[in-house]
């Protein structure tokens, strides 16, 4: 009974919500015929979709790190453009590279987009594949009020140095985006060699950022855990982070959450975590009847304000297109609690097996986002199930 009311007043709360100005932005430099929108602008947030080393017309790529780093940056600035913002607006972005033996030649190009004073927060990872052979897909979050956007600096000593052009966590508005760490010790970058003892650490330096701003971690409404296994999921790394990780949050406080196993992570790093925190997070959370909270994750979606974060959802099925209807079913689950339904999704990303089904996961795409579609990411990564889908929604 009390968990059907707290629906009943989450739903109310919702409903007399202003809903949020949403623009879907396809500027005219990218050919048309993707089943995804480039941008979306939902009220003063715009969410841009992962960007490629390739001319978004002709598909032609340029030769060497360095020139394809500047065509996908290049790429986010005609989204950035089509918005009324510049590169001084990005609050958080990921890099996404294929390899990460480029990451010092990436930095380099990267960094000279942006003035040192405002560096976004970042989070740079290497996967095993990344859509049409692209080198690098850099996915990018902006804020229009650029008086709102504002650095968070943890006190000198309480968090690692930066290992590029990046800042440790960036307020937009009511929303901080928290760089993503590891498990390096604040002072002397030592690494514990245990996945316990890097997870542990790698909490202690988010939570040192989190505490810069002024917040908890109840706050937080939506995490991204990324760590290294060959046996990806059935490997022990991801049981070992988790029993550490849990420990962070009460019971029905954890964020949505989304985790894989990747091909490199920064460094001689085993875990790294990115997290996403709110003022807001205090005015409702949602979770599907099918599914309670866990220690670790939501296992639904957190609200904050009018803003919904999903967690990953895989789907049953045998074939692709099967486990792909199936997490969008779940997520229409949690949209519906929420109030919302699929025309609400503004950024979704989607983590594929093997990249090159891609082709197959964009049919069901259409099918479900036939007008006005969201902003996604897509790469692949190493797990079991074919594919992951994880949503953002704005009422």
């Amino acid at each position: 009974m009390k968990r059907e009311l707290g629906v009943l007043w989450l739903s109310a709360a919702l409903c007399a919500a202003t809903a949020a100005e949403r623009r879907f932005l396809y500027p005219k430099e990218f050919r048309p015929g993707r089943p995804y929108s480039p941008g979306v602008l939902a009220g003063d947030t715009l969410y841009i979709s992962g960007q490629i080393d390739k001319d978004p017309q002709t598909g032609a790529q340029p030769a060497g790190i360095t020139e394809q780093t500047r065509l996908a940056m290049k790429n986010v600035g005609h989204v950035l453009r089509a918005a009324g913002m510049d590169y001084g607006n990005v609050a958080t972005c990921h890099v996404q590279l294929k390899d990460m033996g480029q990451y010092k030649e990436m930095n380099e190009a990267y960094g000279s987009f942006f003035g040192p004073a405002h560096y976004p927060a970042r989070t740079t990872l290497e996967f095993p594949g990344l859509p049409g052979g692209a080198n690098i897909e850099v996915t990018c979050i902006a804020y229009r009020d650029k008086s709102k956007i504002s650095v968070v600096t943890p006190p000198a000593g309480s968090f690692p140095a930066a290992m590029g052009p990046y800042r440790p966590g960036v307020w937009a508005g009511d929303t901080l985006y928290v760089s993503g760490s590891g498990g390096r010790k604040p002072g002397t970058n030592e690494l514990d060699p245990t996945i316990e003892g890097q997870t542990k650490q790698t909490m202690e330096n988010i939570g040192a950022v989190i505490k810069a701003a002024g917040l908890e971690m109840k706050d937080t409404v939506f995490s991204n855990v990324y760590f290294l296994d060959p046996q990806g999921y059935q490997g022990t790394t991801y049981g070992k982070l988790n029993s550490v990780y849990r420990d962070y949050f009460k019971l029905g406080l954890a964020p949505s959450r989304a985790s894989f196993c990747v091909s490199k992570l920064p460094g001689t790093i085993s875990v790294e975590f990115t997290f996403i925190a709110t003022r807001d997070r205090a005015k409702g959370r949602v979770v599907p009847d099918s599914a309670g909270p866990s220690p670790t994750s939501s296992n639904g979606g957190v609200i904050a304000s009018d803003t919904l974060y999903t967690s990953g959802k895989s789907g049953k099925g045998s074939t692709l297109e099967e486990q792909m209807e199936d997490s969008i079913r779940s997520i229409e689950a949690i949209l519906k609690l929420a109030g919302m339904d699929l025309r609400n999704v503004v950024d979704t990303h989607v983590y594929l097996k093997d990249i090159g089904q891609m082709s197959a996961m964009d049919a069901v795409f259409r099918k479900h986002f036939p007008k006005n579609p969201p902003a996604r990411t897509t790469v692949q990564v190493i797990q079991q199930q074919l594919v992951q889908v994880q949503a953002v929604a704005v009422r």
